[in-house]
């Protein structure tokens, strides 16, 4: 009976999309702000290390660092132990200079602590060195660059620091290959290059009773489980700098400071090199799901509302049930049911719209940059005729396919052909106005995806609404039937999709027709790098999460149907049936 109410009174349809839409939002959001922790964390991971010893203050540096490593690397759990000398420069480019970060390593050291091994090898750099792949002699000492840095061959590097006065630091560099972490800041700022020729150019010598000897700032420390011996590991790595180096209080190793700290170093873990924006991340994520779950209570308080026009719909009905013995429990129970169901089908269509969404975000996202700025490069080519053409022919198809849709859902009538025709050819028109660019389209880019050819999205587009239109016109024959209401729900997805798909299409061009943007104009980016500091759209889809999810939902939807079910229980048989 509760699915015949749902074939009855497609305003309940209304109910179900509402909490689809809400339910699929939720997930796409969840989905990214979780891959977005989880890679800001993996990479930032990958290019340091689980801790790093520090001079406190900055201005102090390590002179007996080969001592102090392998002290460190006596403590139980720690992997490794490398010296790193990092130091902010500038680099000059065609008399323009770029603030970057240059990283002195130890490849053989490093590669028991991080992942730089393997990011050169994705930036197209084949031995994890700072040599030429192939054998070249090198005139200068070599350097590894960020993938998002555009540099000529041989690159300069400037900067200053005081050292018993002013020193200018000044030396030329070899570019022998890329390497990419994946997270933009990385990628655009970072230079790699051997500690023996960082500590050459800046000139990090120091006279004592040892005689001169090179320095560095850092000690990375790599941990075989930080979960579960972070803690001892620290305490450890604390207690080897105070062997080597006994400061006059260690009883305060765990107390000033935040802990970690023995005279002028300091212990911190890669989580507290960047705690403002870890915190920053995980408080965003919260703030969205508590925001994004108010979409649901909207969602619950459509169906209250629904579900309240529906009783009054149903009176007479109402009525007879009650006259032929119906009780307010099994009353209550059709209601509930009712409500029940528009969450059911609602998250059912939901998650499998969020998952659609957000394992493909990142295809969407290339799709709608590289759309919009060769359809802005070929309408500034025709003059402008090319953008107006398609806004046009893109509102009048979404149009059409509103105005097929509305008809559609009315029983007892014809199948309106001639307006599934027309919007048919409304919508490969829009289609072939929009991509009129794929015949000169050429990648540009490293995520510039490969596209069909001139006629693929026109026939793409055409055959689904033929689909659709199809499968309509064959299950209508069962409209009276309650399971038709599946078949229902899905069609009103599938119709708002597209719908929506031409709405933004449509936006696209309209943006295109409004702002005129320049021939170079890069495309609307709905993820900027230089802001997300990643190069893709993380996704991570947390199945316990979407468990806790729809279990929610179907709790809002039963709340919420508690009044209207309530109140049809209260109805008079003799009254309700007199109602009308």
């Amino acid at each position: 009976m509760a699915l015949r109410y749902l074939r009855a009174h497609r305003i309940l349809y209304f109910s179900i999309a509402g909490v689809a839409f809400g339910l699929m939002t939720l997930v796409v959001v969840t989905s990214v702000m979780g891959g977005f922790s989880r890679d800001l964390r993996t990479r930032i991971r990958g290019m340091s290390a689980h801790f790093v010893v520090v001079p406190f203050p900055s201005q102090y540096w390590f002179a007996d660092y080969e001592r102090l490593a392998a002290e460190i690397e006596k403590v139980p759990h720690v992997l490794g132990c490398a010296p790193r000398l990092e130091y902010a420069c500038w680099l000059g480019r065609g008399g323009v200079f770029d603030d970057v970060q240059i990283v002195g390593v130890i490849p053989e050291a490093e590669k028991k602590i991080s992942e730089l091994g393997t990011y050169f090898r994705k930036g197209g750099k084949a031995k994890f060195d700072f040599t030429d792949d192939a054998g070249l002699t090198l005139g200068n000492p070599g350097v590894v660059v960020g993938a998002e840095m555009r540099s000529p061959r041989t690159i300069g590097l400037l900067t200053a620091r005081y050292d018993n006065g002013p020193l200018l630091c000044q030396k030329d560099f070899e570019v022998v290959g890329n390497f990419r972490s994946g997270m933009a800041e990385y990628d655009s700022k970072f230079l790699f290059m051997d500690l023996a020729a960082a500590q050459d150019f800046l000139k990090v010598q120091r006279n004592d009773d040892l005689g001169a000897r090179p320095r560095v700032n850092t000690l990375a420390v790599a941990v075989d489980d930080y979960e579960k011996n972070g803690a001892a590991v620290r305490k450890g790595i604390t207690e080897a700098i105070h062997r080597v180096d006994p400061c006059d209080s260690p009883e305060d190793h765990a107390s000033i400071y935040g802990g970690g700290r023995c005279k002028h170093r300091r212990v911190r873990s890669w989580e507290q090199t960047r705690q403002m924006l870890l915190q920053a991340v995980e408080v965003e994520k919260a703030i969205m799901i508590i925001v994004l779950m108010m979409i649901v209570l909207v969602a619950g308080f459509n169906i209250i509302s629904i579900n309240t026009l529906v009783v009054r719909a149903k009176t007479r009905d109402i009525g007879i049930l009650r006259a032929l013995g119906a009780t307010k429990g099994g009353v209550i129970g059709i209601f509930l049911a009712v409500g029940l169901l528009c969450g059911f089908f609602g998250s059912f269509f939901g998650i499998l719209l969020g998952l659609l969404f957000s394992y493909n975000v990142n295809d969407l996202a290339d799709l709608i940059r590289v759309t919009s700025r060769d359809l802005n490069r070929a309408s500034i080519e025709s003059g402008g005729l090319l953008g107006w053409l398609a806004l046009l022919s893109l509102a009048a198809a979404g149009a059409g396919v509103i105005w097929t849709w509305l008809v559609l859902y009315k029983e007892r009538l014809r199948t309106p052909w001639v307006r599934i025709v027309t919007t048919g050819l409304l919508l490969g028109f829009a289609t072939w106005t929009s991509t009129t660019w794929l015949s000169a389209y050429q990648p540009v880019g490293h995520y510039d995806p490969d596209m069909p050819g001139r006629w693929g999205p026109v026939v793409c587009v055409m055959g689904f609404w033929a689909a659709l239109t199809a499968a309509w016109r064959f299950l209508d024959r069962w409209r009276l039937r309650p399971a038709w209401i599946f078949f229902s729900a899905f069609a009103t997805i599938a119709f708002s999709v597209l719908a929506l798909a031409l709405a933004a299409t449509t936006a696209i061009a309209g943006s295109i027709v409004g702002l005129r943007p320049a021939m170079g104009w890069p495309g609307l980016e709905l993820f900027p790098t230089n802001i997300y500091y990643l190069d893709r759209i993380p996704v991570y889809v947390d199945f316990t999460a979407l468990g806790v999810i729809v279990a929610l939902t179907l709790l809002i939807s039963l709340i919420f149907s508690i009044y209207p079910a309530i109140r049809a229980s209260r109805s008079n048989p003799i009254e309700a049936i007199r109602d009308e």
